[in-house]
């Protein structure tokens, strides 16, 4: 586990709780942030030299999503590990995957990375090629807040009240106004299945109990979806 002075700011995720957020799996996260056999890991995850660390910050949480919504079309990881490099070394975008220039180039730079190789040429004959790039990346990213060109919060898309905030609770899932898990008030309701208790005893209106409620549920079916696939 990372040292308090190194997660401050920054987040901290372990693979679990970042596969049930981005709507992977643990085995994905740990892959791609820290390798597997021979391949070495998409990019240097924050807390990666950390020994016997397997959590990842909130960048590199943003950066999986990504790379999720990449495998999910078909992209091989090969072609998402070039375009990576693309974007460091042509246009000097440091964490690509997470960044506002990725957001407005990123299909340009997708684009050149399946073409870089001839065994990526087959994907963009099938594909319509930089748009369908650029309508992915932009998908991945649109409910992003950034602060210059770094990446600073998530509010979920069709959950206005939640924010993933790594300022905030270590970059725990919170109801914005009021500062309370989500997961906490999803537990509480589990219990007592009584949101007007949860709402009186945290002084909480019901519909933003009901906002937290309806978030969690939404990262439990994503997750069922997942196992029901078989997907690892």
């Amino acid at each position: 586990m990372p040292l308090d002075n190194e997660i401050i700011g920054f987040g901290v995720y372990t693979p679990r709780e970042a596969a049930r957020l981005i709507g992977s799996t643990p085995q994905r996260v740990l892959r791609w942030t820290r390798g597997s056999g021979p391949s070495s890991p998409l990019w240097t995850a924050r807390y990666q030299f950390v020994e016997d660390s397997t959590e990842i910050s909130f960048v590199d949480l943003v950066e999986l999503r990504v790379v999720e919504a990449l495998k999910a079309v078909g992209i091989p990881i090969q072609a998402i590990r070039f375009a990576i490099s693309v974007a460091q070394q042509k246009y000097g975008i440091e964490r690509p995957l997470s960044s506002q220039g990725f957001k407005t180039d990123g299909g340009e730079i997708l684009m050149e990375a399946v073409e870089g190789d001839g065994d990526f040429v087959s994907l963009s004959r099938k594909r319509p090629g930089q748009k369908v790039f650029r309508d992915i990346v932009f998908q991945s990213l649109k409910d992003l807040e950034y602060e210059g060109d770094f990446v600073a919060r998530w509010r979920p898309h069709l959950h206005s009240k939640v924010v993933i905030d790594p300022a905030r609770a270590f970059g725990d899932p919170l109801l914005d106004k009021y500062g309370i898990s989500t997961s906490i008030l999803f537990n509480e309701y589990k219990s007592f299945n009584d949101i007007e208790y949860l709402s009186k005893i945290y002084e909480i209106p019901k519909k933003e109990i009901t906002a937290a409620i309806r978030f969690e549920n939404a990262l439990e079916e994503q997750a069922q979806v997942k196992d029901g696939q078989g997907i690892i």
